[in-house]
């Protein structure tokens, strides 16, 4: 999963600072809303705070970069994670690695949720229909999923054969 907010860091910040806790909103009035609404627990806490989850859930270390004029933060789910988790899995790793970005999504997607229609799908995606319908081909040739009912019926699920 990759976060990415729009700007740079201030001039007077660096990389070392963040991670030290250390923070100056770019928008004040906003980040005071923010507080006031209980949305952030406490200034300059979230790099860690991300940090700590990931460890806590026995995930790999973020990517934290600056990139531009924006900031990328990249969350990485294992796959050994995912197997422990989903046995639904076992017959995706294999293959896991010479999946289209969007082949993973779809998968995860269906791991999480069972089943997901061609409207969820575009808009999970981000693509138009044409290359939604792409995928969930290739992903059915490839026999990692399957079309179920017909029509505006139709959906998608995981093949478990």
């Amino acid at each position: 999963m990759n976060i990415v907010s729009p700007g740079s860091l201030p001039n007077n910040i660096t990389m070392e600072d963040i991670f030290n806790g250390r923070s100056e909103s770019r928008n004040r009035v906003l980040a005071n809303i923010f507080k006031e609404l209980g949305l952030i627990e406490q200034w300059g806490s979230g790099i860690n705070r991300i940090i700590n989850s990931c460890k806590e859930y026995g995930l790999p270390t973020p990517k934290i970069e600056e990139q531009n004029d924006f900031m990328d933060i990249e969350i990485i789910r294992s796959q050994d994670d995912l197997q422990t988790i989903k046995p639904e899995v076992q017959p995706i790793e294999a293959d896991y690695d010479r999946l289209s970005e969007e082949e993973k999504q779809l998968l995860l997607y269906l791991l999480d949720h069972n089943q997901i229609v061609r409207k969820e799908a575009v808009q999970l995606l981000k693509i138009g229909e044409t290359k939604t319908e792409e995928v969930f081909n290739e992903l059915m040739h490839k026999k990692l999923i399957e079309r179920k009912g017909k029509g505006r019926a139709t959906f998608y699920k995981l093949n478990h054969n």
